[in-house]
């Protein structure tokens, strides 16, 4: 069967795979220090389609947007790529710097291990409805078998409802053999729901209009959206909802997980019966997307093998320079052509394996182990999610055998605050926390420009959706400056002093820290704590976290930095106790191209003590920004949504729940004598795209 939709309709294309996975990702749009090779990577691009394929009224045209991203390979020379390996089985050799925490991935989407290194590990698993093409980031179907109806009122039992269709290609089967059939994504939804699953579940089956779904049949889908919220307001799905949101849900199979869902379910409340659900093991677990579970040593590595007869596998894929997008399964019998004729010049193709035997991910620890194992040429990639502090990137650089790769990157280190207590309740002391940290001294004279500040919630490199406007709380301040304008701004918020602080004549430094701060009730404020990733683990958070320790005690806030492990940070933020126990944390979020991760962090309904699982963990709830994110759920058109997320983005860096610290040039490293990949070019890089495990070819 042929699809294939020619130019009539504006269609917006965009997205990365799941919504969120709690990490340390680096972020973001560096200057090029090296040879600049400028590459056509469409980041946000708005095609041209037959017919608008989600929204009943059909979607604005907007000025199509041909985002060229500049990004930098690094100049080290790579070896001879035909220069002879070593026969035995083909093995991608993967490294890592952490754990993964679980390997059951309704506790990945929606509970503590949500991590970036579980996701590493698992992603391979899963599919969906849809998904994204290789690089470009098109919109197109993963099982679905072709587009889905556009959104239309439906009124059932005298309840009024938006519902579309989807059908799912047929022939497409678990890693047991057992068919891949509506009644699998119906048993998903239904699940997600039933528990109220929160965290990337609940941004994924959004509970306020997301109602059921029904299997017509073994390939057809039904997807009913509530039309009116709980006050009775009429509201319609938007592009966070539906296209970018239910869309990609992972698709779990109802065969395995039924039975373990019933047995979860006698586990008492509905609390005991998720945290049943998270603690399973899946031993056995079918998969959809061309790996399955082999073996895992904490501490040393874990191992996937690719699945026999993936009914994906063999795929030829290709996209052209016009748009269009092209996919032949001959296993399926099927071609899909989207966004235009497949004709004139191609500028990928790629055929889907996975191309190996099994893959290993070896576990170091630190950065300081995975590189030296990856310079001796234990592993031939690198997941680094982190950034490379000047130290490591001159090692791999200096390795003759090994690329360097530098890419723009969607993500964002930030410093976050638990707004339930004082003093971090208060907007005043949160901007005041904010005028004392230079962010440029530490990411270009500590980190020599390893780093790079920040100052948005969505990362420059997704430049349609980034807000340049928004405040930019002490940038350009010397020392003096700084300390002068935080006192001021808690001064005039009612906090007072018993000495306050003294600055040189020259302004340069503090010669004098504050004492006896005392906030509005006239209560002293207490030692504070800051947890952050240990030096091992990520030197440029521990380096942020150790600065902002002096500049806040220099202010006169005692606070007090703590470097621990990032899985028990990550463990901490999940805790029932996080509103008694958190004071300010460092972290770091890796994003999806549409950004309706701003209603999923900062929506008061998202607060942990809301929303099982919420990630919300500072519990900032602001009534101005959760009616703009609201607004966004419900946007059906692309300038509508961009809007909003721009008034998203200048709210947050006035109310700061989030101090926004740094991102990163996104560096990959890999071995070019061992491995191959179609292309290296692509916004959040290499690990950020899970390594192309499904493409990379083993030498």
């Amino acid at each position: 069967m042929v699809k294939s939709l020619s130019k009539r309709a504006v269609f917006l294309v965009a997205g990365f795979a799941l919504a969120m996975a709690a990490m340390d990702c680096g972020a973001e749009a560096p200057a090029p220090t090296e040879r600049v090779v400028t590459v056509p990577v469409e980041v946000e691009r708005v095609v041209e389609v037959e017919r608008v394929v989600t929204v009943e009224v059909p979607v604005e045209r907007v000025v199509e947007v041909e985002r060229v991203v500049e990004v930098t390979p690094d100049a080290t020379a790579a070896p001879d790529a035909t220069a002879a390996a070593p026969a035995g089985p083909a093995i991608y050799k993967m490294g890592l710097f952490e754990d993964p925490i679980s390997r059951n991935t309704w506790n990945y989407l929606g509970g503590p291990a949500g991590s970036v290194w579980t996701g590493y590990v698992i992603g391979g698993y899963h599919t969906s409805l849809y998904g994204y093409s290789p690089q470009r980031f098109d919109w197109v179907p993963a099982v679905a078998d072709g587009l889905p109806t556009p959104l239309a009122k439906e009124t059932v039992d005298g309840t009024e409802f938006w519902t579309t269709e989807v059908s799912i290609k047929q022939g497409v089967e678990w890693s047991d053999g057992e068919p891949l059939t509506a009644d699998d994504f119906v048993f998903t939804l239904s699940t997600v729901r039933e528990l109220s699953l929160g965290s990337n579940w609940a941004s994924l089956v959004h509970p306020a209009f997301v109602d059921r779904a029904e299997a017509l049949d073994e390939h057809r889908l039904k997807i009913y959206f509530k039309s009116t919220d709980d006050e009775g307001n009429a509201q319609t799905p938007g592009l966070s909802i539906w296209q970018f949101g239910l869309a990609f849900m992972p698709i779990l199979p109802e065969h395995y997980w039924a039975p373990v869902v019933e047995d979860a379910r006698q586990a008492g409340e509905v609390p005991q019966q998720i945290e049943a659900l998270f603690a399973h093991v899946p031993d056995g677990e079918p998969t959809a997307n061309g790996l399955e579970y082999g073996q895992w040593e904490p501490g040393a590595f874990f191992e996937n093998s690719t699945v026999p007869d993936y009914y994906g596998q063999g795929t030829q894929v290709t996209e052209y320079a016009n748009g269009a997008y092209e996919a032949t399964n001959e296993r399926l019998g099927y071609t899909e052509t989207y966004y235009g004729d497949p004709t004139g010049d191609t500028v990928l193709e790629l055929e889907i394996g996975p191309h190996f035997e099994s893959e290993i991910f070896s576990i170091y620890g630190n950065q300081d182990s995975a590189i030296l194992a990856l310079t001796k040429g234990d592993i031939d990639f690198l997941f680094n999610p982190l950034g490379l502090e000047k130290g490591f990137l001159d090692r791999v650089r200096q390795t003759a055998d090994l690329q360097v790769v530098e890419n723009l990157d969607n993500g964002v280190f930030y410093l976050g605050f638990n707004t339930r207590k004082p003093p971090m309740n208060n907007q005043a002391f949160r901007q005041a926390v904010a005028t004392v940290i230079d962010k440029e001294f530490v990411t270009r004279t500590i980190l020599q420009d390893t780093a790079i500040p920040m100052y948005a919630m969505v990362p420059e490199g997704n430049a349609f959706w980034y807000n340049n406007e928004t405040a930019k709380i002490g940038q350009g301040l010397g020392r003096g400056e700084r300390i002068a304008a935080a006192v001021e701004l808690l001064k005039d918020a009612g906090f007072t002093y018993e000495k306050e602080p003294e600055v040189s004549e020259d302004g340069a430094f503090v010669v004098n820290g504050g004492e006896g701060l005392r906030m509005p009730d006239g209560t002293e404020v207490p030692e504070l704590e800051l947890i952050a990733p240990s030096a091992g683990y990520d030197p440029l958070r521990s380096t942020f976290a150790i600065w902002i320790e002096r500049w806040l005690n220099d202010l006169g806030i005692p606070t007090k930095a703590r470097l621990i492990g990032f899985n028990l940070i990550v463990e901490k933020l999940f805790s029932e106790t996080v509103d008694k126990d958190l004071d300010m944390w460092i972290l770091g979020w890796g994003f999806t191209i549409f950004p309706n991760y701003l209603e999923n962090i900062f929506h008061s309904r998202h607060s942990p003590e809301l929303e099982e699982g919420g990630v919300n963990w500072g519990g900032y709830a602001n009534p101005e920004f959760d009616e703009l994110a609201a607004g966004l759920l419900s946007e059906t058109t692309i300038e509508g949504a961009r809007e909003k997320a721009l008034q998203m983005q200048a709210l947050l860096a006035e109310d700061l729940p989030y101090v926004t610290l740094f991102t990163t040039p996104k560096i990959d490293v890999f071995r070019p004598v061992k491995v191959e990949y179609p292309y290296t070019t692509v916004l959040g890089g290499m690990a950020q795209a899970q390594g192309l495990q499904h493409v990379v070819l083993i030498k």
